[in-house]
């Protein structure tokens, strides 16, 4: 894991929720030294190629769509 891009991503992933665009977020690294993955709970009803995009464009350089999945709202967690 790389602590500089671990911490865009999630400073990237915490203004998308203050945002309201998401509700909540998982970000997990396949391996040390791995990719990250991430997993948003929508928090909006924008269609999932839009939400996909603000996300990926808002984490440019951080995470790409194949490592991106998104929650519907029906599914979020506690």
């Amino acid at each position: 894991m790389d602590p500089t891009k671990h911490s865009g991503i999630v400073d990237g992933l915490e203004a998308m929720k203050a945002a309201g665009l998401i509700i909540r977020y998982n970000l997990t690294w396949e391996a040390p030294g791995g990719e990250p993955k991430v997993a948003v709970w929508r928090a909006c009803d924008t269609p999932d190629d839009e939400l996909r995009k603000s996300i990926t464009d808002g984490l440019a350089g951080l995470v790409t769509e194949a490592q991106l999945s998104i929650v519907p709202s029906a599914e979020h967690a506690p």
